[in-house]
């Protein structure tokens, strides 16, 4: 809960400077502004599943919820799952194909 105040401190504090921003920088806030209840519900129920590394359906649970919000975004997802011997639950990996601009690639844990 302390790194969600955070981020939420730190959007107050663009807002708070907004005079010195562009038209776009205050569209893409106002925006983060009007999903901030949808997107703070979402991020609570996604950390209130036990997804623990050694909790596989967990762990996989939280897997299909990123590859539902991923998948609205235009992402191709697919689960790749691990061998039984190593007890973890797979990964999942997202791809979004593009023609222009750098190539990104992510990787995260909740």
């Amino acid at each position: 809960m302390k790194k969600l105040a955070f981020i939420l401190l730190l959007l107050g504090s663009f807002t708070a400077s907004a005079q010195s921003l562009s038209k776009l920088e205050k569209a893409v806030i106002a925006t983060v502004n009007q999903q901030l209840p949808e997107t703070e519900a979402f991020l609570e129920k996604v950390v209130n599943i036990n997804s623990g590394t050694l909790n596989l359906p967990g762990v996989r649970q939280v897997g299909k919820l990123m590859a539902d919000e991923l998948d609205k975004l235009g992402f191709k997802t697919e689960w790749v799952s691990l061998p039984d011997s190593p007890n973890r639950a797979g990964h999942l990996v997202a791809t979004r194909q593009g023609t222009k601009g750098k190539k990104l690639f992510l990787i995260g844990r909740i």
